[in-house]
């Protein structure tokens, strides 16, 4: 079992808004912040990643590796514990769930995701 929060796809505008969002000092900040206690908690971040900056940013960017996302996943493995064929599988998902909640917001407000 795994759980990961996912932005599909997105339109192009809503990769301009995200990585407009990534560029700017706060929010940049805030969603680097953000991403990095995502992973002490054990997730990977991947999802559609550009090898290169994309135009109009340059190389030396600070968060040059955020700003490289289309598209932005964070998942972990639950295992196949005894725990996942009891009632304790839906604490351990709304746990899960609950270790996103800061990126999925950030999505929300700065690319206008849906939540």
């Amino acid at each position: 079992m795994a759980i990961w929060a996912v932005e599909r796809v997105p339109d192009p505008g809503q990769v301009d808004m995200f990585r407009t969002a990534v560029a700017s000092e706060g929010s940049g900040r805030e969603l680097s912040a953000i991403v990095e206690e995502v992973r002490k908690k054990g997730y990977d971040i991947s999802g559609d990643v550009m090898k290169r900056p994309p135009r109009g940013y340059p190389t030396n960017h600070s968060r040059t590796s955020l700003l490289r996302h289309r598209s932005l996943i964070a998942a972990r493995s639950l295992g196949c514990e005894e725990w996942l064929h009891t009632c304790e599988a839906v604490d351990q998902v709304l746990s899960a769930v609950a270790d996103l909640d800061d990126l999925l917001m950030w999505l929300v407000r700065h690319a206008k995701c849906a939540a």
